[in-house]
């Protein structure tokens, strides 16, 4: 015998599971929240990243400008104003002429760096790459007045990326700013990269020998970096301005 099942027994039964419309609402549901939850997780890792290139290019920009001013202070310059003004020291691989060239974009200065009477040339440029605009890199180099004197050039191996000024002494930029993304970059081009000031503090606009840089007192150098990730939220670089100055121990 048939046994006959009641509207309320039909109704227990399909609420038992969930209808194909029910299945297809509730993963939409679940990937909305996911997506919401991965795009979250993106942005932070983003900006974790953007936040960790500020901080890293500050930590070399500043570990450079520190690095030029340690070796202002260990110079000694020059040796004497006898030696700096001496047609001689030039030639004399055994001599410290000091500073020896100043521009607003590179300086040469020779010192004993490790204690051992070795004489040596340290050279600091601004350097454009291949396009011809910032920003630029800022190079510090080493080498030996001997192999200086025979025409060589020191190897480079400690460098500032992403340096956006390039000042030629009179208000201008040297290289043009390029640079993508929102924000005001030109404005950072005219500042110049190396200052020298004479002992009333007036500036200095160049000099190519220890004897024409012997009016030189301090040098100062200005650095206004970019890091390589922008900030995902304001679409901008953070700009990072750094700058100090030497007395030289003259």
């Amino acid at each position: 015998m048939r046994k006959q099942i009641s509207k309320s027994e039909c109704r227990t039964a399909r609420s038992a599971g969930f209808s194909l419309l029910e299945m297809v609402l509730a993963l939409a549901i679940l990937m909305i929240v996911l997506g919401v939850v991965f795009q979250g997780v993106s942005q932070l890792q983003q900006r974790n990243f953007a936040e960790s290139s500020k901080v890293d290019t500050m930590q070399e920009a500043r570990d450079f400008v520190d690095q030029m001013v340690r070796d202002i202070h260990d110079v000694g310059y020059p040796p004497s104003r006898v030696e700096a003004g001496n047609p001689s020291c030039a030639n004399n691989v055994n001599v410290s002429c000091g500073l020896v060239f100043f521009s607003n974009t590179q300086i040469k200065y020779e010192a004993d760096l490790d204690g051992t009477g070795t004489v040596y040339q340290v050279w600091m440029q601004l350097l454009a790459p291949a396009s011809g605009n910032c920003p630029c890199i800022l190079q510090r180099g080493v080498i030996t007045k001997q192999a200086a004197l025979g025409g060589q050039s020191p190897t480079y191996f400690t460098e500032v990326n992403g340096v956006l000024n390039s000042g030629n002494g009179a208000g201008a930029a040297t290289y043009p700013v390029s640079l993508s993304g929102a924000g005001t970059y030109a404005v950072y081009g005219p500042v110049d990269v190396f200052d020298a000031y004479d002992v009333n503090a007036t500036p200095v606009t160049g000099c190519t020998d220890g004897l024409s840089c012997s009016s030189i007192r301090s040098l100062q150098i200005t650095a206004n970096v970019v890091p390589t990730s922008m900030d995902i939220v304001t679409k901008t670089y953070p700009v990072v301005s750094i700058t100090s100055k030497a007395r030289l121990n003259n």
